[in-house]
């Protein structure tokens, strides 16, 4: 397990700042939201001051949900990757252990189930 966490913690890093970046769009979402709302609540048509703040907001929940879209996407496709990486990984890792063993015939299989079973997404 630590050299999976050797070779894999800058990657995870990286992806755990998208993840941030991502949870921080969905936090501001329902802010802005909330401010559309209490505009279209207190209309005024002669507050034109109003109206362009409500744009304002209107433009930033826009931008939130084009955000978070796209950094959804993105952390899904590379958290895949390195999940089939590090399934790659394991096997070999498990094959080297189990090879130098006179009954890899058996064991061989029986571990990699066990083992890759853990890293299977439902």
């Amino acid at each position: 397990m630590r050299a999976i966490v050797k070779c894999y913690w800058k990657f995870y890093f990286v992806l755990g700042l998208l993840t941030f970046l991502e949870e921080g769009t969905k936090v501001v979402l329902p802010i802005f939201l909330g401010k559309i709302i209490s505009y279209v609540e207190n209309y005024d048509p002669a507050n034109s001051a109003a109206l362009h703040e409500a744009y304002a907001y209107a433009a930033g929940l826009s931008a939130c949900v084009l955000v978070w879209a796209v950094l959804h996407h993105v952390y899904f496709y590379h958290i895949q990757r390195v999940g089939m990486r590090l399934r790659v990984a394991v096997c070999h890792m498990i094959y080297r252990k189990v090879s130098v063993t006179r009954y890899h015939s058996v064991y061989l299989p029986r571990s990699v189930r066990n083992v890759l079973g853990k890293f299977s997404v439902n």
